[in-house]
């Protein structure tokens, strides 16, 4: 027997209720990747929430009938071909976006999801703790943000200098990524950093693109493995694209990259027992007169990690991730750059 096959829409109401449906099944995947990793927002609820919304539209939301059945004598007076009325009106995803809108103001949602009536929430992922002991000083609390997105990106608090991983993790981290073992090893790469850094060799390359410009680099420039410029050409392509920016907006330098980690790197140091808590809060005093020196505000000091940390590897999930981490910092009402002044 011959498998059955699903049935095309062919009338008028048939062809609005399937482009309406695959605009709605669209909306709601794209949220599904956006916030898949929230507990409650499986891709269960999310075929049910569909399921639900198409079912109960013309109930819960006044107008949606009379809305179909306009579409309907729109089309049927049209002379395009019903497949391509279909896949025109598939795309519009406004009008499944205001659909989720009024299922949640309406208070239909997953059992789990967080609220997202006043708007989604883009930094979801990313929290800001607070140990909330009043153990730091306000300065040392200013101090400490200048190292905020690496304490993000390991579920550090924001207001202590201790670390959620343990100390022999921390010491076979040292050894394992950064060579450093001792008192010695430590102070010399925090001093590499502050000094040299990765964004030794990537600012000249971010210099050639905003100089010449993105198209006038080579293919063999690219593939040049003595120079950064390949990985900043990777990063530089993609943060315009998606940004919809020129050359002219790349940071002058990445500076930022290399400073959030001397923090870190003083912190961690001074954990594992190898510099002293005065040696650590003169290492970070420096990092933070530096950081004051090369940047206007907190803005540009993401911008300069964010783009860093993609250039250190050419790797555009590493820049991803960093921007993540950047805006969570910028418009967290409980970020700590939100409630220091640069």
């Amino acid at each position: 027997m011959a498998e059955e096959t699903k049935k095309t829409p062919q009338t008028p109401e048939e062809i609005a209720r399937e482009a309406q449906a695959q605009a709605m099944k669209a909306a709601l995947e794209q949220a599904q990747a956006l916030y898949g990793n929230i507990p409650g927002f499986e891709g269960s609820d999310l075929m049910k929430m569909h399921e639900k919304l198409m079912q109960d539209s013309a109930e819960m939301f006044p107008g949606v009938a009379e809305a179909q059945a306009y579409q309907a004598k729109m089309m049927a007076e049209s002379a395009q071909d019903p497949e391509a009325i279909m896949e025109t009106y598939s795309k519009n995803i406004e009008f499944a976006g205001n659909m989720m809108q009024q299922a949640m103001n309406a208070g239909f949602m997953p059992e789990g999801l967080p609220d997202f009536s006043d708007g989604f929430d883009v930094y979801a992922g990313w929290e800001i703790t607070r140990k909330g002991d009043n153990s730091l000083t306000p300065e040392q609390n200013r101090l400490l943000a200048y190292g905020a997105p690496l304490f993000l990106y390991n579920d550090d608090n924001v207001d202590s200098l201790e670390s959620t991983a343990g100390t022999d993790t921390l010491k076979e981290m040292l050894e394992e990524w950064w060579e450093v073992t001792d008192r010695k090893s430590a102070l010399e790469t925090i001093s590499w950093l502050l000094n040299e850094g990765q964004h030794a060799g990537a600012d000249p390359a971010l210099a050639e693109i905003r100089q010449r410009g993105i198209e006038a680099i080579t293919e063999e420039e690219k593939a040049d493995e003595d120079s950064k410029i390949g990985d900043a050409f990777t990063i530089a392509e993609f943060v315009m694209g998606v940004n919809e920016t020129t050359e002219a907006d790349l940071p002058e330098t990445v500076l930022a990259w290399d400073l959030v980690r001397a923090v870190n790197m003083a912190r961690w140091a001074f954990i594992c027992g190898y510099i002293n808590e005065d040696e650590m809060w003169e290492a970070i005093r420096t990092t933070a007169g530096i950081a004051k020196e090369s940047f206007n505000s907190w803005e540009e000091y993401g911008n300069s990690f964010a783009v860093g940390r993609g250039i250190w590897r050419g790797e555009t999930d590493d820049y991803e991730t960093a921007d993540e981490v950047v805006g969570a910092l910028l418009n967290k009402e409980d970020s700590p750059w939100k409630a220091i002044e640069w």
